[in-house]
């Protein structure tokens, strides 16, 4: 049976556990487009760059670091952070890659890949840079006006080729756009969690965040490979809420996200 193609967003945050690059890592898998995507950044004013980043002046001398290397640098990585465990913002947390069984960390080494803005999509043996880059970001890159125009159609078009059973959309909207789900030919579904407060249907950011890292991390421990499976998942206090239109939605009460939230 086929495996299944899972998409998860990245994080700002990011691991400062670097290693040596292995002969057996996975290249950068846009060598091109990542490289004009480091020029576009380098060849920003500071001014132009403090506000593409919109980081505080005591935040900017770090950011500013990472794009200091040399454009190569980003595709021809000699230290580096592995794209398993690259990220730790929320839903890294609690996919908590390192701690995967032997089962859960092979079906992320063939499913799990993370979207990112400069290097398209990040594979669990590849190894990157640190970078500090939205999708959202308004970078005009050659010809393209901002960085969705330039990775929309390069993602769609890898996605098509890929010989997968269906496609788990759990990223955040933001990253979601980068795809053009009208021109995917595999079957998906986009996954969102809400919570209930005071009879109102809410989503909350952290929430969120927390929920599509545990999703992920139940996807590969249980081997999930039919998209019907996927509505059994029931942790952190959610249950399916709705499923149609390729979305599916899980909620839970506002309650429980209060008594966890770490």
């Amino acid at each position: 049976m086929k495996d299944p193609l899972i998409l998860l967003s990245p994080s700002k945050g990011m691991s400062s556990e670097y290693q040596p690059v292995p002969s057996t890592a996975r290249a950068c898998m846009f060598p091109e487009i990542t490289t004009e995507v480091a020029k576009a950044v380098q060849q920003l004013t500071s001014d132009e760059a403090r506000k593409l980043f919109k980081v505080s002046a005591a935040l900017w001398p770090a950011v500013a670091n990472l794009w200091s290397e040399n454009t190569r640098s980003f595709v021809d990585v000699s230290n580096g952070l592995q794209g398993l465990t690259a990220y730790n913002g929320e839903a890294f947390k609690f996919l908590n890659a390192a701690e995967l069984s032997v089962e859960g960390k092979a079906n992320a080494l063939r499913s799990l890949y993370v979207m990112s803005a400069l290097y398209g999509v990040v594979s669990s043996t590849m190894y990157i840079a640190p970078y500090r880059l939205e999708m959202q970001s308004r970078l005009e890159v050659a010809a393209h006006k901002n960085i969705y125009s330039l990775w929309r159609p390069i993602l769609t078009q890898w996605i098509n080729d890929l010989d997968v059973s269906f496609i788990i959309d759990a990223c955040s909207g933001e990253y979601s756009k980068a795809i053009d789900w009208k021109n995917v030919k595999h079957p998906y579904v986009q996954i969102d969690f809400k919570q209930m407060k005071n009879g109102q249907i809410k989503s909350v950011s952290a929430f969120s965040k927390q929920a599509r890292g545990a999703f992920v991390r139940w996807c590969l421990e249980n081997n999930i490979k039919e998209m019907e499976s996927l509505t059994s998942f029931q942790e952190m206090g959610y249950r399916m809420h709705t499923f149609d239109d390729n979305k599916l939605v899980f909620l839970r009460d506002s309650q429980y996200g209060a008594n966890t939230l770490v």
